[in-house]
């Protein structure tokens, strides 16, 4: 899939990397439950190590908060 976005023309003071974007991107997706760890790492063509090291550069968890993942954690 891609993705396209349109940002105004004062946007181009700001440097933006796109590969940084990406990221930013699918570690939003995979915290919002959208992508499994699995798939964010395949989109990305990143290991999982890689890929758990990148999420707290964009302030996400390496866990994704929800009841499934919870109480795998707790009951094994």
């Amino acid at each position: 899939m891609k993705i396209s976005i349109e940002l105004p023309d004062t946007a181009t003071l700001i440097p933006l990397d796109p590969k940084y974007l990406e990221e930013g991107f699918v570690a939003m997706l995979y915290s919002l439950g959208k992508l499994s760890e699995k798939e964010a790492c395949t989109a990305l063509g990143i290991t999982r190590r890689t890929f758990e090291e990148m999420l707290p550069r964009f302030g996400f968890s390496i866990l994704v908060d929800n009841q499934e993942n919870i109480d795998i954690e707790l009951h094994g």
